[in-house]
């Protein structure tokens, strides 16, 4: 993945995951669990990729 998109994809999850907006949309916590898990994917494959 370029590094342009992986670092919009973890802004955009990023800011959805830490927004007070995310009780609005009625996730359940195992949506908002996989949610946090991708993140931490894509931060990890940006750290091994461009760190």
């Amino acid at each position: 993945m370029e590094k342009i998109a992986l670092l919009a994809r973890i802004q955009k999850l990023s800011s959805l995951i830490h927004s007070t907006d995310l009780e609005n949309y009625n996730l359940s916590e195992a949506a908002i669990k996989e949610m946090k898990s991708t993140l931490d994917e894509l931060t990890d494959q940006y750290i091994a990729a461009y760190c």
